[in-house]
């Protein structure tokens, strides 16, 4: 199973982060967005379900996935 990040989760300090839309499916999906933290103001770039920052190390963020199988 896969887990994605969180695009409102910093991936620096797991603070909020306010983001940007810069791209989407019709408008109504998000696929890709700018993201600065409000905690320590970490500029981030999500896209996809990941963080560019991943690529860095960074892993503080909340993650989420679509595992449907109840536990």
């Amino acid at each position: 199973m896969t887990n994605y990040d969180e695009m409102f989760s910093c991936n620096k300090c797991g603070g909020e982060n306010e983001c940007q839309v810069t791209d989407s499916l019709d408008g109504h999906t998000i696929t890709e967005a700018r993201a600065t933290c409000s905690d320590c103001g970490f500029d981030d770039y999500w896209a996809y379900g990941f963080f560019e920052s991943g690529q860095e190390g960074y892993d503080e963020c909340r993650k989420y996935n679509f595992d449907r199988e109840k536990k």
